[in-house]
């Protein structure tokens, strides 16, 4: 990439910062490019403390982006602070945009860092999981080489048992028959014991059982007999109250004929009332004939 700029061979149109006494001038981060047009040195005799050629650098910060500066070669603190921007100031919508992209930058470095603290934590989470599963597996194990060990101890210590019964089986066979005989005899004399009481709990329990259904029988028949007799009773209540019912009943008929009665009274007073009326409305209607008809004979009259 290669800048072509008549600034870069007049020292004129350098905006030039230098350090003061009281602080040192902030050089902005930078990148290089080796298309970057170098400006001559004998042009730019600024560094007027060191009277050295100043280095050539492209900014890479915030809204100064990608302009071209000067700065003195001399490191701190021997550096005079020169500082000479070869290229003017970004227009404010470029200065706004690249301060825009910086913005974006950091968000996602940010996004970045909280990704990553994030994935750490997962991973230390995993790492104590695996941690606790390997300990359970490893007292699995444990427990398994246990079981079996106990297992192996359990089947030698049989097998030395049945060693030692089967050294003495011949010794004892004689005296272990006569015990088993004797035994059994025992277990017969027991066995008929238990038959004849079994057979006098039968007896019993059936005995038992006859008197329980006969005393359900009766209960049931004395029960059903309560429950005619409130049913009964019940029918009765229900018979009183219909009958006190119907005998309201033709009180409240009585009373309503006695309404009825009135009402056809006042009826007929009111058709009488009704014909007195039409004949004295026939009467005035008369009334109002002749008088109109001696009107109009006097209108007669009067005119004649």
């Amino acid at each position: 990439m290669v800048y072509e700029d008549e600034s870069s061979n007049d020292l004129s149109s350098l905006d030039i910062s230098s350090s003061s006494s009281d602080m040192m001038y902030r050089i902005p981060a930078s990148i290089d490019d080796e298309d970057y047009m170098v400006i001559e040195h004998s042009a730019l005799d600024v560094c007027s403390e060191h009277r050295l050629p100043p280095e050539c650098h492209i900014a890479f910060e915030e809204f100064e982006t990608g302009s071209r500066f000067l700065v003195c070669t001399q490191p701190q603190p021997q550096n005079c602070g020169f500082v000479g921007w070869v290229d003017p100031e970004w227009p404010p919508t470029m200065q706004n945009a690249l301060l825009k992209l910086w913005e974006m930058l950091e968000d996602n470095k940010s996004a970045r860092r909280d990704d990553k603290l994030e994935n750490s934590l997962k991973i230390h989470h995993l790492i104590e999981e695996k941690r606790n599963l390997d300990a359970n597996y490893d007292k699995l194990v444990e427990d398994v080489n246990q079981l079996l060990n106990a297992q192996e101890e359990r089947v030698m210590d049989l097998s030395y048992l049945k060693d030692k019964v089967n050294a003495h089986g011949a010794e004892s066979s004689s005296a272990a028959v006569a015990v088993m005989k004797t035994e059994i005899e025992k277990k017969e004399a027991e066995i008929k014991e238990l038959k004849g009481k079994y057979s006098v709990l039968m007896n019993l329990a059936e005995a038992q059982g006859r008197v329980i259904r006969n005393h359900k029988a009766n209960h049931l028949k004395e029960k059903e007999k309560e429950k005619l007799t409130e049913e009964n009773y019940n029918l009765k209540v229900q018979v009183d109250k219909l009958t006190n019912f119907e005998e309201k009943l033709n009180d409240d008929i009585v009373v309503l004929n006695l309404h009825i009665d009135g009402l056809k009274k006042g009826i007929e007073n009111l058709i009488k009332r009704r014909d007195e009326l039409k004949l004295q409305i026939a009467d005035q209607l008369k009334t109002v004939e002749k008088n109109q008809e001696k009107l109009k004979m006097i209108r007669d009259i009067l005119d004649g």
